[in-house]
């Protein structure tokens, strides 16, 4: 439990210090993966509902009191996120990488479709702007950040040596 705990603590963090030194680096043409958001799937898909809720929004108020944007606003995305992705693994059981690749997916276009909603709400621009940051940004985001979660993927199917007591 306790290192289970430690372990998702370091994926957290390490996410938010490659999110912020490293992916700054590897940007294609603006666009840059979203690691937090691969780290929140992995946890939510584990976990469930509730700890994806709650990792969610403090994930997203890190990242808020990191990042210049309205305060709260990373943090409503990310907890509706978890949420989202937790709730569809508790009421889906298939494990394959295909339909969790395509829930990664979706929970990018929800997430920043949310994140959109309320600059628009925030700047008073138009409705026009939500779709047009969805084809131009979340979509090319989402596809980069599935990159990296094949890289979990991967991660996870190397045999891990046993222990000895």
């Amino acid at each position: 439990m306790i290192s289970d705990i430690i372990k998702w603590v370091i994926v957290f963090m390490g996410s938010l210090i490659l999110q912020t030194s490293f992916v700054p680096i590897i940007t294609v043409a603006g666009i840059k993966p979203d690691l937090l958001m691969v780290a929140l799937f992995f946890f939510s898909i584990k976990y469930g509902v509730m700890p994806g809720i709650f990792v969610g929004f403090a994930l997203g108020l890190g990242q808020d009191l990191y990042s210049p944007s309205l305060l709260g606003q990373n943090a409503l995305t990310k907890t509706i996120a978890g949420a989202f992705i937790g709730l569809f693994n508790e009421r889906m059981m298939r494990s394959d990488p295909f339909i969790k690749t395509a829930l990664l997916f979706v929970a990018f276009l929800i997430h920043d479709a949310l994140y959109f909603i309320i600059q628009i709400i925030k700047l008073g621009d138009p409705i026009a702007t939500l779709f047009a940051g969805l084809f131009v940004k979340s979509l090319p985001r989402a596809l980069y950040s599935i990159v990296f979660a094949v890289l979990f993927y991967i991660w996870e199917l190397i045999p891990k040596p046993a222990i000895r007591k």
